[in-house]
């Protein structure tokens, strides 16, 4: 047999098998929240704002819908972000070393998601503190609660 006859070898990869318990899924997803927190500067940064925004509501004394609000603000963030680094993923896995403008698109848009995200984000935390805001700071109109 000739060296030109044999297949290339390749490398051995682990074989996928679905979580056979609850904890075991919830194991894995705590996993997934390590590896953003751990790889991820982008998600560090949305975690830091969040803690702000918990300190600062915690000081204002937010109502209880306010809170939604911010709950909602700042998980949309969050979530914009793990989907952009899903996507990231996905795409790098797709496509390798080399280059794609379809992999660009894909990667561009995604990261425009957690742009809006944040957008709306503060847009949201802006309405919700600005009369608790006014009201530290001894200014009082209409617009205070």
């Amino acid at each position: 047999m000739d060296s030109q006859d044999k297949k290339p070898v390749m490398p051995k990869r682990k074989s996928y098998k679905r979580n056979k318990t609850f904890f075991a899924a919830l194991f894995n997803a705590f996993n997934g929240i390590w590896i953003m927190i751990s790889r991820e500067r982008n998600f560090r940064i949305h975690i830091v704002i969040a803690l702000v925004v918990l300190w600062v509501g915690i000081e204002f004394h937010l109502s209880r819908s306010d809170w939604l609000w911010v709950t909602v603000a700042v998980s949309f963030a969050i979530i914009a972000e793990i989907l952009n680094t899903i996507i990231e993923a996905v795409v790098d896995l797709t496509v390798g070393d080399r280059y794609d403008d379809l992999a660009k698109l894909a990667k561009d848009v995604a990261a425009a998601g957690v742009v809006f995200a944040v957008f709306v984000e503060f847009a949201i935390l802006a309405i919700i503190l600005q009369p608790y805001l006014w009201h530290w700071l001894g200014i009082h109109n209409l617009f205070t609660y």
